[in-house]
């Protein structure tokens, strides 16, 4: 048997003339094996440039809108990609990371508490509402010496995508941190009644602004300490790389605490109605009593009114004769009145007995003469 050697020195054999025409003519074809290794090669060459053009390009990539690149040259960045078409060298030249986009909004719940001398937080449990309380809430202390259990959910985008690669793995505890740093600095500024309604007419140390703008006001100042703290970290060249836009916080009481509070308020709105309705009720009264005392007022005006009318009357002709009467005409005057008052007394009289006063009779008995 002749082995594969011996095939290709016979097929590669050829006589050395001196003449190379001689030697092209004299040189015989390539046997079946010696095709197939060349064929072989080609292909090799051509899938290897092939593979060489998908890896010069295996870093073009488009960058989607919500999306930006940090480009690491040999593990440095070397330049920030926002949306578009990227052009980078092959790994390992150069690799690619994918982040969120700056108008992306990323979020992140707030872990509890964790364990202090081997001292845990008890367990969720239900209020007199049927609501567990989350098992992520952790105690603040307030302004009025209160507690309130605070659940909270970071709202927050990245704006340094270089600062929030070199700390990726450190920004979620980073955030757990400041938001703890930041509670226990606000809540000290705003009593429980900020917080939850838990007393009404309760005094604050916020003031006496409505509820509505007393929880916005808690939020806008989570968001402005929360904020304030990030850019310290970056004016020390330890930033996280991230703004946070907004922080959704759900306050809560223990359960024993929540139905001591309930009851309370609840007792507390029973009073105040109980306050309104007595208000109310005296509020009616006094109207009423103000009604009767108007028509009093007002009988008694137009009684007074119609006495003085009358008297006006009564009095007009004694008026008239005063302003009639002098020195030298008073006696004539006031003849005249009597004779005239006597004309219409007498006009009445059925009948007059005269009897002289100088005489003997002394009384004059009226009846029917025998």
């Amino acid at each position: 048997m002749k082995s594969v050697s011996d095939v290709l020195e016979r097929d590669f054999a050829f006589e050395d003339t001196g003449d190379p025409a001689e030697a092209a003519e004299s040189v015989p074809p390539p046997g079946p094996i010696a095709q197939s290794v060349a064929i072989g090669f080609r292909a090799v060459y051509v899938v290897t440039i092939l593979l060489a053009v998908v890896w010069l390009g295996s870093n073009i990539r488009e960058i989607a809108p919500d999306s930006q690149a940090v480009v690491l040259r040999f593990g440095n960045i070397v330049r920030v990609q926002n949306s578009g078409l990227l052009l980078a060298w092959p790994r390992p030249i150069e690799d690619v990371v994918l982040l969120p986009g700056p108008d992306r909004q990323l979020s992140q719940s707030v872990g509890s508490l964790p364990a202090v001398g081997g001292i845990t937080q008890p367990p969720p449990q239900v209020v007199g509402s049927g609501v567990a309380v989350p098992v992520t809430a952790s105690p603040y202390l307030t302004g009025d010496g209160n507690v309130v259990l605070l659940d909270a959910k970071l709202i927050y985008r990245i704006i340094d995508p270089r600062a929030y690669y070199l700390s990726q793995i450190h920004v979620e505890p980073a955030l757990d941190r400041l938001f703890r740093a930041t509670a226990v600095r606000v809540t000290a500024g705003f009593g429980l009644n900020d917080f939850l309604v838990t007393q009404t007419n309760a005094p604050s140390p916020a003031g006496n602004a409505s509820a509505v703008a007393l929880r916005a006001e808690v939020r806008d100042d989570f968001l402005k300490v929360m904020n304030a703290k990030l850019a310290q970290l970056n004016d020390k060249g330890v930033g996280i790389g991230v703004e946070v836009n907004r922080i959704d916080l759900t306050p809560s009481l223990p359960a024993e605490a929540k139905i001591a509070f309930d009851q309370v308020l609840t007792a507390t709105q029973q009073a105040d109605q109980q306050v309104a309705a007595a208000r109310t009720a005296g509020e009616l009264r006094r109207q009423v009593a103000q009604r009767e005392a108007d028509g009093l007022v007002s009988a008694a005006q137009a009684t007074a009114n119609e006495s003085i009318s009358s008297a006006t009357v009564d009095t007009a002709t004694i008026k008239a004769l005063d302003s009639q009467i002098t020195n030298q005409t008073r006696e004539s005057v006031m003849f005249q009145a009597y004779v005239d008052r006597v004309t219409q007394i007498m006009n009445r009289v059925g009948s007059v007995t005269a009897v002289d006063p100088q005489g003997g009779t002394r009384f004059v008995l009226p009846g029917k003469q025998p």
